[in-house]
């Protein structure tokens, strides 16, 4: 299955996606791409497109490589198999550089993809070089605006016949300076998005005033659980002549068609009806002609009790209520559902709301979420915990606590500090309790088969079992001096993803940050600290070439 396209298409032979065509000639030619698209677009197809074409245009005996820059492993893994049909049938292999993959896998590999650190990583033992690099893609440049020290590492390691292609769902300030900084002449897609004003809404957005309401499941089985509750819902308010999805009736005053019409993948049209029909939803049977087209209305006038009519993108007549059950091909399926019906939702796996979100601007429709039943157990829960905050206002010592968090208050604000205080509390406020006395402690791991410690390879025999030698283990502190601060915008993100982009060192070898004017203090383990120091100094942090030394205090503690 394609990962990177709809799920609802899987039964099917996948259409190309939208974005592969508008770019397919950009592809052949070995231009930059610069795109907004996200996850359900078709990216990972396009990935492989480019990838095949410039090693093939490089030679068999060139030794050229493709790096894909992804978010998360999750993400590298789910657009890997995305590409994995095009790039096998094309004799290429691609690979997913990240925990657990094999150092010998990424030397043969053609294409790699991961996170840009663990791409680097790889560069920097010399299993892959940068400069053979043919195609370097970065999959979502806002999402790995966290890792920016390493994306920029790769991108100046790439020599300058490198192609570039940059997504990003949301365009911003930094994606534009990249692709002109980066992309120069680069073909960017799609126009309505790219376009520097936007003054004139499209005729659909004009015709529909009324956001999609939109839903999100995370499984298939969810999605269709979702669409029945829906259904359901609607049809009730429209017995009792109130739409309590969106407050007004169905059929509106405009003469709209009553009932409802649920659109979704041609191949997924069967499986939806049969669904529905099992939930108890009235549904509508529908001929299909030579073409594999409906008849709504004709299938209504045999069926006239029936609220339901099911079909194809585009293909089911006016309703008072239209549903899109997942991410259409292209935005003209949504244009049209929430220009003809008088309230408009839409049903989508959680990969694909961004993309969803893209396709409504392209069309002038605005989005807003589906309500959700309140779990009332959950108000009481919520409750509680509120009373309790309440009563530790009165009766502990604030003004400690506050002292304690005034770096933090002055850094993020109070509301995001409190905010993230009580996600912690809620947390721990969930954690198992402890197992009674006797019982054994759960583990994470309980379930996997253990080798006996003195047995374990690459284990030290005199393991510490005691506090005291616990303690011994813990990293001594060294404070390292980095010329950027406040002024220049510098975050604790930025300083660890320098540091974790340009060193070998991890985020538990990195301590406490203080983030001052003109510059900042970093303690990381003394064992790692002139690592550090060679890593950072001379580098740009925030468009900045920074200096770094150890702290005249080095020492902390």
């Amino acid at each position: 299955m394609n990962e990177d396209g709809p799920e609802e298409t899987a039964a099917a032979t996948p259409a190309v996606p939208e974005l592969l065509d508008a770019l397919s000639a950009a592809v052949e030619r070995g231009r930059h791409v610069a795109l907004i698209a996200a996850e359900g677009a078709g990216l990972a197809r396009l990935h492989a497109a480019a990838a095949v074409r410039d090693l093939a245009a490089g030679g068999e005996e060139g030794g050229g490589r493709v790096f894909v820059l992804c978010a998360s492993v999750d993400r590298a893994r789910r657009c890997a198999a995305g590409m994995f049909d095009a790039v096998a049938a094309a004799g290429r292999e691609v690979v997913v550089v990240g925990p657990g993959a094999a150092a010998e896998a990424a030397e043969r590999a053609d294409i790699l993809v991961g996170p840009p650190a663990a791409v680097l990583e790889a560069v920097r033992r010399g299993d892959v070089s940068a400069a053979a690099v043919r195609t370097l893609v970065l999959d979502d440049v806002c999402a790995l605006e966290p890792a920016r020290v390493a994306v920029e590492a790769l991108l100046q390691g790439a020599g300058g016949e490198t192609r570039r292609i940059a997504a990003t769902h949301a365009r911003d300030a930094a994606f534009d300076e990249l692709v002109e900084r980066r992309l120069p002449r680069a073909r960017r897609w799609p126009k309505e998005l790219f376009a520097e004003a936007r003054a004139e809404a499209s005729g659909a957005g004009e015709a529909s005033a009324r956001p999609v309401a939109v839903a999100s499941r995370a499984t298939r089985a969810g999605r269709l659980a979702r669409l029945a509750e829906l259904l359901h819902d609607i049809t009730r308010a429209d017995g009792a002549g109130a739409d309590t999805a969106g407050g007004t009736t169905a059929g509106g005053d405009d003469g709209a068609a009553g009932g409802v019409s649920v659109e979704t993948a041609p191949g997924a049209v069967a499986a939806v009806r049969a669904a529905l029909a099992t939930a108890g939803c009235d549904v509508a049977e529908s001929d299909a002609d030579d073409t594999g087209r409906p008849d709504a209305d004709e299938a209504v006038a045999r069926s006239p009790d029936a609220l339901v009519r099911v079909g194809a993108w585009g293909e089911v007549g006016a309703a008072g209520h239209a549903v899109l059950f997942g991410l259409p091909p292209v935005p003209g399926p949504l244009a049209e559902a929430a220009a003809r019906a008088d309230r408009c939702y839409a049903i989508v796996d959680p990969l694909y709301e961004r993309q969803f979100e893209l396709l409504a601007a392209r069309a002038g429709v605005p989005v807003a979420p589906l309500g959700e039943p309140v779990d009332p157990a959950l108000l009481d829960d919520i409750a509680a915990f509120r009373a309790r905050v309440a009563d530790a206002l009165e009766r502990q010592d604030a003004a400690s606590g506050a002292l304690l968090l005034a770096p933090l208050i002055e850094e993020h604000g109070a509301a995001r500090v409190a905010g993230a205080l009580a996600g912690l509390l809620r947390a721990a406020d969930r954690t198992p309790p402890a197992p009674a006395p006797g019982q054994p402690l759960a583990a994470p791991e309980a379930d996997r088969p253990r080798m006996p410690r003195d047995t374990r390879p690459n284990r030290r025999s005199a393991t510490p079992t005691d506090a005291h030698a616990r303690r011994a283990t813990r990293p001594t502190w060294t404070r390292v001096f980095v010329g950027v601060g406040k002024r220049d915008g510098a975050g604790p993100g930025d300083l660890v993803g320098a540091i974790t982009g340009e060193t070998s060192v991890s985020g538990g070898q990195i301590g406490r940050i203080e983030i001052r004017h003109n510059f900042s203090l970093v303690d990381v383990d003394s064992l790692v600290a002139d690592e550090v120091v060679r890593g950072l100094d001379g580098r740009r942090i925030k468009g900045r070439d920074i200096i770094a030394r150890l702290d005249r205090g080095a020492a902390a503690g």
